[in-house]
């Protein structure tokens, strides 16, 4: 099976359980905060965070006491509707473009402001903030440190059901638990913690905090892997450039 892919920091995040993944971007307009110096998608797989299609495994990475997953038990999914399928807005040449000068790192704040500004009509429905009402094909979080790309919403809309209680929202959901686990770790990077101990804490609550949310999963959704939702589904160790390159066509593709 895939795996679920869930977070990349301004550095690129996806995840992966049996099928969770997810990337990063940022919102339309003035798109950039300030952003960690590790920004840029992650060139290896490692759960939830860098490269998130590994899976719910814990990781023999030591880590730090803010680094063990959570007890959730105050944890209540957000579900964020996606936007609409085929906006027929972007060029594959477009959506290429933005991957280069928004998500790739080393960030440009100039380069990726130069795309949005010269791509109107496009760049809002690449990228949204996890604020706004709807979800976009990439959705920043945490106020544009890490990203994700909205393979939950590609789910929802692929099923035919992007209500709070579809499949799409039981994977985002997943995903989301996970982040709420390991908060504690995510607030000690740069400090106590590293981005790579994040990502380690997530792959972990997916088989222990979050473990009856990751098994919701395929009791709601069945196998993933096969249509309609496989066009949202990267393969297994896909990188979180190939990740985005799937499911922002779908979104904003002529």
């Amino acid at each position: 099976m895939r795996a679920l892919v869930a977070i990349v920091p301004v550095a690129a995040v996806v995840t992966a359980t049996f099928g969770l993944f997810a990337c990063s971007g940022t919102s339309p307009g003035n798109v950039f905060g300030a952003t960690p110096v590790e920004a840029g998608p992650p060139s290896v797989n490692n759960g939830d965070a860098g490269n998130l299609f590994n899976g719910p495994e814990a990781s023999t990475t030591t880590t730090q006491a803010e680094c063990n997953p959570a007890a959730v038990s105050t944890f209540q999914p957000d579900w964020q509707a996606p936007e609409q399928w085929k906006q027929n807005v972007c060029t594959a040449a477009q959506i290429s473009s933005f991957y280069d000068s928004c998500l790739t790192p080393p960030i440009s704040e100039a380069a990726c402001n130069s795309f949005v500004q010269q791509n109107a009509n496009c760049a809002p429905c690449l990228q949204s903030q996890d604020t706004d009402a709807t979800a976009a094909a990439v959705v920043w979080h945490e106020q544009m440190q890490y990203w994700t790309v909205n393979v939950a919403g590609c789910i929802a809309r692929a099923s035919g059901d992007a209500t709070a209680t579809g499949c799409g929202a039981s994977y985002a959901a997943a995903i989301s638990c996970r982040q709420s686990s390991c908060n504690a770790c995510w607030v000690a990077q740069g400090q106590s913690a590293t981005f790579q101990q994040f990502s380690d804490c997530e792959t972990l609550a997916g088989s222990t905090t979050c473990q009856t949310y990751a098994e919701a999963v395929p009791t709601k959704c069945g196998n993933l892997d096969v249509p309609p939702t496989s066009v949202c589904m990267p393969n297994s160790g896909a990188t979180a450039e190939e990740a985005f390159m799937l499911v922002a066509p779908l979104f904003c593709g002529q």
